[in-house]
């Protein structure tokens, strides 16, 4: 309970501008952890997710190429283009200056399962990196113009308690308006790996999984945070280091 509930920093926002007047997104920041080797690396899932893009090519959940610019894929550390999160030994996904990485979620939020949970593995965190969730417009397309949160490397960083590398999770109350997450970037680079979800049955309009707190709980642990997401709107630029 501990760990799930007192590592990292807690915050919540609510969303306005989501179809449901009850909907509300927490999210909180894991430091990573030290592993078996004696190495920091990935804290881990939530005993109810799956990885669904895991950038070796195991994925269910593909990268939206129309919407995205500025990224690559990369093994290992290479100076002044991308630094492989703390402890990952696998191919992971890095954002260059300009770029940002969409994935669209529309297909965990509708029907008979909702979107319990959505979280990554963040290394090298930077003030100029930044991680938004988009909404949906009424007609059921993702809403690019207005994210429903946003937060900056920095935001990342001190929730993170002044760590850089660390995974980062997104519970959702009522998941039905959230439409993709973005992973962004204004320098070199942003890198991340382990995309994963948690999807679970609803009733009525709220989740009733038990790994995510209810909106009241995260509330009461707010304390001195309050990090509400405001929009970020970045001017691409290309970079040679990145497709």
């Amino acid at each position: 309970m501990r760990n799930i509930l007192l590592v990292g920093a807690i915050i919540m926002a609510a969303v306005a501008a989501a179809p449901s007047a009850g909907q509300s997104i927490a999210a909180r920041m894991n430091p990573a952890s030290i592993n078996g080797t004696g190495k920091l690396s990935d804290p881990g899932l939530q005993s109810t997710e799956h990885v669904v893009a895991d950038f070796d090519g195991n994925a269910s959940l593909q990268i939206d190429g129309s919407h995205s610019s500025g990224f690559g894929y990369f093994k290992g550390s290479t100076v002044g283009v991308a630094a492989a999160p703390k402890g990952d030994d696998s191919q992971y996904l890095a954002v260059g200056a300009g770029g940002k990485a969409v994935f669209d979620l529309r297909s965990y939020t509708s029907g008979e399962n909702e979107l319990g949970s959505v979280s990554a593995y963040l290394g090298s965190l930077d003030r100029y990196n930044f991680v938004q969730l988009l909404g949906l417009n009424t007609d059921g397309s993702i809403n690019f113009d207005n994210p429903l949160l946003s937060l900056s490397g920095a935001d990342l960083v001190r929730l993170n308690d002044g760590r850089r590398n660390g995974r980062l999770t997104f519970g959702f109350g009522d998941s039905a308006g959230i439409g993709a997450i973005v992973f962004g970037s204004t320098g070199v680079a942003f890198e991340f790996d382990s995309l994963a979800i948690s999807q679970m049955r609803v009733s009525g309009s709220r989740l009733t999984a038990a790994s995510v707190p209810e909106p009241a709980s995260w509330a009461m642990m707010l304390g001195g945070f309050g990090i509400v997401g405001t929009a970020m709107r970045r001017r691409q630029r290309a970079i040679p280091s990145f497709n």
